[in-house]
């Protein structure tokens, strides 16, 4: 059997790292057929003004990005969002957090008109921060995330959501929000979630993805899962070697977990193909 790769969110960034196209046929050699492509915060890319115009020409760097990685003969998802760390981000800068939750609010609506235009799939990432920060930003980035969840829920669009790993806390507070919003669960993945928390939102039918380069990749491989996605969370960017893992780890790790007896090639293609054709929506390899 050829085993096939998908990477569940992956970021990619064409002015400071590799590009769409390059991370596309070095993951192509590699058996890979999916690529989820996330946004950026327009910092990343060297946009640095306060506003809705530096998003848009963020997202619009994300769309032609995916048209190359496609052109080399990948299946592409594309989620463009408002990353908790930029409320941090605008609100060091100086901004209110009344200015920054009205931001997140028009980046939001813009990624909706996208949507409609049929130019991306859903809102990527959203959430709250995973490290230490002021309570007020905090809930500010939650507040972010019930708006678009609420988008998700209105318009039928995924959504990954960034949290803290704090297994039965992070799992329930989710399931609880989407259950309030109203948003089907089958559109929300919690996204870079350590262990304990993929065994919580296995139990509440949510859907996680796994970063390939967590130790306990090997006991989620072999476990019963049916919405375990897996990632490299890849940051495409040269200044921070070692931040995550590459696209083409994923083949690798896995290849050597089932040339080792680890895992067998059966439910290898049940999480790197129907596992993705389920939650994104594509055509199967």
């Amino acid at each position: 059997m050829k085993l096939l790769f998908a990477d569940a969110h992956c970021h990619v960034n064409p002015i400071y790292g590799y590009g769409a196209g390059r991370i596309a046929d070095l993951f192509k050699k590699k058996n890979g057929w999916f690529l989820a492509l996330i946004s950026l915060p327009p910092h990343y890319y060297g946009l640095n003004s306060f506003g809705i115009e530096a998003y848009e020409k963020a997202f619009n760097i994300l769309i032609r990005e995916a048209d190359e990685a496609r052109r080399a003969g990948l299946k592409i998802s594309v989620l463009a969002g408002f990353h908790p760390a930029e409320i941090d981000e605008y609100v060091r800068r100086g901004y209110g957090l009344r200015e920054v939750y009205e931001l997140g609010v028009k980046v939001l609506d813009y990624v909706s008109k996208l949507y409609e235009k049929g130019l991306v799939d859903g809102i990527g990432e959203v959430g709250r921060q995973h490290y230490s920060t002021n309570p007020s930003r905090l809930v500010l980035s939650e507040l972010i995330m019930f708006e678009a969840l609420k988008y998700a829920r209105d318009y039928g669009m995924l959504v990954h959501l960034h949290t803290e790993q704090s297994g039965f806390t992070t799992a329930e507070s989710i399931a609880k929000i989407t259950d309030m919003i109203g948003v089907n669960k089958d559109l929300v993945n919690v996204h870079h979630v350590d262990y304990e928390t993929s065994i919580e939102c296995e139990r509440r039918s949510l859907w996680y993805s796994f970063p390939i380069k967590f130790k306990e990749v090997s006991r989620v491989l072999v476990e019963s899962r049916e919405r375990l996605l897996i990632e490299s969370d890849f940051i495409d960017d040269p200044r921070r070697p070692g931040v995550s893992a590459y696209p083409w780890s994923i083949a690798e790790v896995i290849e050597k977990l089932v040339i080792d007896g680890f895992v067998n090639e059966e439910s290898i293609m049940r999480i790197m193909v129907d596992h993705i054709v389920k939650f994104y929506g594509v055509e199967p390899p």
